[in-house]
């Protein structure tokens, strides 16, 4: 065992080729492999099945995303740096070695190259960061500096997902801005990134950050945001009906709720400022139906979310 056999074990992992007796009972998928980073520098020369290993894994996740074949349109070829960061995910028992293969891994450029890189790292990263592994013993887990470091050079899980949690906290997050911009100029990147946005997220930072993202492009690309609140209603209305649900009765509550339903309502106030601002462009689209009740409380508790999530960012800012 050496660093390239746990990276090769982590992209399989990722690629769900792993034994359905790998999670438990409940059905919750095992956490990423762990294993040795001995002989890290041949990670600079992978053997021929680690790296079919690792287009494979690229092709399934770009057809999985929807972002077609090339991936985005990019036809240039995939780096080494997933297979970095596949190491450092599979050597987090060794924190300090792992952060610095992460760290080794420069963030892609992304404009007219640069995405099919971006989803074999998304396609490495992505997962890892998922909750709900079967298991959570401490060297399995994954360390906020380890998690932040991961995020800072897979740029389109930052996108997806949400940035590392010290731009988040120091609303220095234009880098995700420009690269979910410019995901809207490629090749089926609006698609891919309407429906990432639109699902609810039992992470308050994931959704913040969407809340965020969606307030930034409201100036610029309406469109976008309310074909994200489409697809918001159209494809997971019922279950977003059950979050807002919970979500009034935790504000309507004594004492201040939890950061979850907060961020869960304040998902809504892009929205809600675009139907103040212009209510003919959601009239315009004349799917976007069931929103009402989530821009009702919105309105009920506008002082209160924003209050919430500015103390939710302080609280971070501190951690």
């Amino acid at each position: 065992m050496n660093a390239e056999t746990t990276a090769r074990r982590v992209l399989a992992w990722a690629g769900g080729r792993v034994p359905a007796w790998a999670g438990d009972s409940a059905g919750r998928p095992a956490p990423p492999p762990v294993g040795p980073l001995r002989e890290a520098n041949a990670l600079a020369r992978p053997a021929a099945a680690t790296l079919t290993t690792l287009r494979e894994l690229t092709r399934d996740t770009a057809a999985r995303l929807g972002a077609g074949s090339p991936p985005f349109g990019d036809r240039a070829p995939v780096g080494l740096g997933a297979l970095l960061l596949a190491a450092a995910i599979g050597g987090r028992a060794e924190p300090g070695p792992a952060r610095a293969l992460a760290e080794a891994a420069p963030a892609p450029r992304l404009s007219a190259s640069g995405w099919a890189d971006a989803v074999a790292r998304h396609a490495v990263v992505m997962p890892t960061l998922s909750v709900g592994w079967a298991v959570s013993e401490a060297d399995q887990t994954i360390d906020t500096e380890l998690a932040d470091a991961l995020l800072r050079v897979s740029t389109l899980t930052a996108v997806l997902h949400r940035p590392p949690s010290d731009r988040l906290t120091a609303d220095a997050t234009a880098t995700e801005v420009a690269a979910a911009v410019e995901l809207l100029g490629r090749p089926r990147g609006r698609a891919v990134l309407t429906a990432a946005l639109a699902v609810w997220s039992p992470d308050p930072a994931v959704l913040g950050w969407r809340t965020e993202l969606l307030t930034r492009l409201s100036h610029d690309h309406p469109d976008v945001v309310l074909d994200t609140y489409l697809l918001a209603r159209l494809r997971h209305g019922a279950d977003w009906d059950r979050r807002l649900r919970g979500a009034a009765r935790a504000l309507s509550g004594v004492g201040l709720p939890d950061d979850l339903p907060v961020a869960t309502a304040a998902f809504w106030v892009p929205l809600a400022a675009l139907n103040q601002r212009d209510p003919e462009l959601i009239r315009s689209r004349a799917l976007l139906d069931g929103y009402r009740g989530a821009l009702e409380l919105v309105r009920r508790h506008r002082l209160g979310l924003s209050a919430g999530m500015a103390g939710m960012a302080g609280v971070a800012g501190a951690a």
